[in-house]
């Protein structure tokens, strides 16, 4: 959270003169904006640090360490008598490194005649930690007189489109950067920290989105359709044969596994904008085998247009149909069947010059034969018939609010502050404040003086207000007076942002210009009619993949020899997976049971098959609700494969991480850091026993600095090691080494002494935890939607929150509604 002075960032600033849209990088006023918005953070942060030690830490620094760092003669010149007992607030340096001495054991020094027990140096450590994560957590949560929080990378691309009708790309080549996180949460206002070169991507944004919002002159429409292969790519005599035959517009062109078509882009794009582009085609399955999968790519733009799996008969293709945002010009399209398969290296992998009409008429004797003697497809293969492109598209919606801002008399002034006051209000979330309005007006006629046209000149103004920081940051307080809560146009503002990722639509608005939005039953109303919107799945997918640390599947890819399977369709469905989990959760009226374990879950044909399950019923890529029998081995989130793929590192599952997860995402705790130096598990030799990674980590953890906190860790990641790195069950671990692949042993033990013997009896143990899972669950909903960690201070709200929640038996709609209408929702 920054802040900033109003005045000199929303007036006649450097950063906002005359001819802003022409400043070059590096330029004087850019420099200027970029240190305007750089300005310094807010002050002050409130904990319940106190003002003296805690007994049991005090008496073992007293007894253990001052002696040696204390007033006399202090050994390194460290002394901790004199750190501040504000541990995580101040001295935060020193305490870590006390911290990390103590937790590696080496001090006190081992000739140290009153050396602690491991437990009670552990204890310590865990102390200790517990501070530091708490002193942090207030840190975060400070905030000055005026918070600004700035939109994530999402956000910024939903509201660019809700309010000029502009699909900005922001993440293709020289987009904007992903988003700093914070326990996986990807919008925590004081972490969002802004660069120099970010303020440039700003401009550089608002420069496009407004070129292509008011071009300078209006774009045709561009509409073709043209068959994969034309007449002028086939050979002269095959050309004269298919003429004569009538069968030249019969002409396909068929892709086998990783084959791919180039020539989709073969007329220019007028603009750039939304088009709508189709592929007519076939895709033929084998029995028992994977689907082709068409995938559609920009190499110039280095992004995936579209991706499906198709299954349709040679003589029955279907129409795939989708919508792509691309720059004006020739585009670089790939078209790709996604799917193993023989190499395409051979002579048998190309393309001869006999053009390919169907399976029936056969191919060249040399070249991959993609059918048996029946006629049944061999391998997963696609064939196209033709493309069509549409566009650039408008909407009517677009077309309207991008009328609003512009005047319809060049040169009318009233019309210029009328427009730019409409766009000011949607844009900053709240109208604009007195002499503001005037600031924009000013650019615009300061480019009419300079000689600029009248588009070019009001472009200005609207650049200056979309690189404005009250519309770049979601702002909350009064510079002029101290507001703990939250006024009607923030709660919009928190609203729409919590639910849809973009600003408040015209009805929020409007309520928030009556005052209607700090009733809680308006409120309630508001949720219920935004759930209901198609943009309320953005907060399915954004929270769950926060949450649950999704961006994190495949950071580390599966080795290709050791997962073959593992590929990018399958990493896309099974991201998929737990996204729409909460999806159903939340709209089925579910509970928070469901997320520990399930009957059912969310799956398309590419993850059963993963699975081991039935695939009938189950077409396209899109996933659906599928039961699942006792047997399945799944059920709710922790057994689905991107949450145990998530903590893998690309070769072998990784208990002790898996245990960590669980423990911070369901159980909100978060455990010490481990000691320093510890020396990591090595593969097993090839010349040694074979041995599971739980074996060695068993004779990993004998070593007392550890055992402490592997007991709590690592029981809650042991109950999963049935399965591998990717989330596949097995029931025997592959290893390198002599002998036979041990037996994988999934039964572990609480500290309290529970046990259990299976991945199922872990569940059913952690259904026990309902309050602990609800009470991380709401504290990380609360951290997401008002994008500041909680702090002491926020306790008492928190557990209202989760009373309301215990009394509707953990419903998911429940504890959401119970979050936006409480109190807390209208805090700062």
């Amino acid at each position: 959270m920054i802040r900033f002075d109003q005045e000199a960032f929303d007036g006649h600033g450097p950063a906002m003169t005359s001819r802003c849209s022409r400043l070059a990088p590096g330029a004087s006023g850019r420099l200027a904006f970029a240190l305007l918005l750089l300005a310094g953070l807010a002050p002050g942060a409130s904990s319940r640090a106190a003002d003296t030690l805690e007994p049991r830490l005090k008496t073992y620094l007293d007894t253990h360490c001052v002696v040696c760092h204390g007033a006399d003669s202090p050994k390194s010149d460290f002394r901790i008598d004199t750190l501040s007992p504000r541990i995580g607030l101040e001295d935060t340096p020193q305490w870590l490194e006390v911290m990390e001495r103590i937790s590696s054991g080496e001090m006190p020094p081992p000739d140290y005649k009153q050396r602690p027990g491991s437990q009670e140096s552990t204890e310590i450590v865990e102390l200790l930690s517990a501070r530091m994560k708490e002193g942090e957590a207030a840190r975060l949560a400070a905030r000055g007189r005026v918070s600004y929080n700035r939109l994530s990378r999402e956000e910024y691309v939903n509201t660019v489109r809700d309010l000029i009708g502009v699909q900005y790309n922001a993440t293709d080549p020289g987009g904007f950067l992903e988003d700093p996180e914070w326990r996986g949460l990807e919008r925590i206002g004081s972490v969002m920290t802004l660069s120099p070169s970010q303020i440039e991507k700003y401009l550089a944004a608002a420069e496009v989105v407004l070129a292509e919002a008011y071009p300078s002159k209006k774009p045709p429409l561009l509409e073709f359709t043209k068959r994969a292969i034309i007449e002028k790519q086939i050979d002269p005599p095959h050309r004269e044969r298919l003429n004569a035959l009538g069968l030249i517009d019969k002409v396909r062109y068929e892709m086998w596994p990783g084959d791919l078509y180039r020539y989709s882009g073969s007329e220019p794009l007028p603009e750039a904008g939304i088009y709508e582009i189709s592929y007519t085609l076939s895709g033929l399955k084998p029995e028992n085998g994977r689907a082709p999968r068409l995938f559609v790519y920009e190499s110039k733009l280095d992004r995936v247009l579209h991706e499906e799996d198709v299954v349709a008969p040679e003589d029955q293709p279907v129409t795939v149909t989708f919508q792509a945002h691309l720059p004006k010009g020739r585009p670089d399209i790939l078209v790709i069947n996604q799917v193993p398969g023989p190499s395409n290296n051979p002579r048998s992998g190309r393309h001869g010059r006999t053009p390919f009409l169907s399976t029936k008429e056969g191919r060249i004797p040399w070249q991959m034969k993609l059918t048996d003697e029946q006629g049944r497809p061999r391998y997963p293969f696609l064939i196209l018939d033709s493309v069509s492109f549409r566009g650039p598209i408008v909407t009517a919606e677009e077309q309207r609010r991008r009328e609003e801002y512009f005047p319809s008399e060049p040169g009318n002034m009233d019309q210029v502050r009328a427009g730019l006051g409409r766009l000011a209000r949607r844009a900053f979330r709240r109208p604009a404040a007195p002499g503001e309005l005037e600031a924009y007006v000013g650019i615009v006629r300061d480019e009419l003086a300079a000689g600029e046209p009248f588009a070019e000149a009001l472009k200005a103004g609207m650049l200056a207000i979309l690189c404005s920081k009250s519309f770049l940051f979601v702002t909350e307080g009064d510079e002029h007076e101290d507001r703990t809560t939250l006024n009607d146009w923030e709660i919009a503002s928190r609203l729409s942002y919590l639910l849809w990722s973009t600003m408040p639509d015209d009805e929020l608005l409007l309520l928030a210009e009556q005052g209607k939005l700090r009733d809680q039953k308006e409120r309630a109303r508001q949720l219920a009619r935004m759930l209901a919107d198609p943009r309320a799945r953005r907060f399915s997918d954004s929270f769950a993949g926060q949450w649950l640390q999704l961006r994190n599947v495949g950071k580390f890819p599966p080795d290709k020899k050791l997962y073959p399977d593992y590929d990018s369709s399958l990493e896309k469905a099974m991201v998929e997976e737990p996204r729409a989990f909460f999806q159903e959760v939340l709209h089925e009226g579910l509970t928070l049971r469901e997320f520990i374990d399930s009957d059912w879950s969310m799956l398309n044909a590419r993850l059963a098959k993963f699975y081991g399950l039935p695939e009938t019923g189950l077409t396209g890529s899109a996933v659906q609700r599928v039961s699942l029998s006792a047997e399945s081995h799944r059920g709710g989130l922790l057994t689905q494969a991107a949450i145990l793929s998530l903590t893998s590192d690309g070769t072998r599952h990784r208990p002790v991480h898996r245990g960590k997860w669980v423990s911070e995402a369901i159980l909100g705790r978060v455990p010490p850091p481990p000691p320093a130096n510890v020396d990591p598990i090595e593969p097993n030799p090839v010349d040694a026993p074979k041995a599971t990674l739980r074996m060695k980590l068993e004779a990993h953890i004998h070593d007392a600095r550890c055992a402490s906190c592997h007991s709590k860790i690592d029981p809650l990641g042991l109950a999963f090691e049935n399965f591998d790195a990717i989330g596949r069950w097995r029931e025997e671990e592959t290893v390198e080494g002599t002998g036979s692949n041990p037996r994988v042993n999934s039964a572990g033990q609480f500290p309290d002494g529970r046990r259990y013997e299976t991945p199922e009896e872990f569940k059913g143990l952690m259904l026990g935890h309902l309050d602990d899972f609800q009470a991380a669950f709401i504290e990380k909903l609360a951290c997401y939607g008002l994008r500041r960690t909680m702090s002491f201070d926020d306790r008492d709200e928190l557990k209202e929150i989760a009373a309301a929640g215990r009394a509707d038996d953990y419903r998911l709609r429940s504890i959401l509604e119970a979050f936006v209408v409480s109190d807390l929702f209208v805090k700062r």
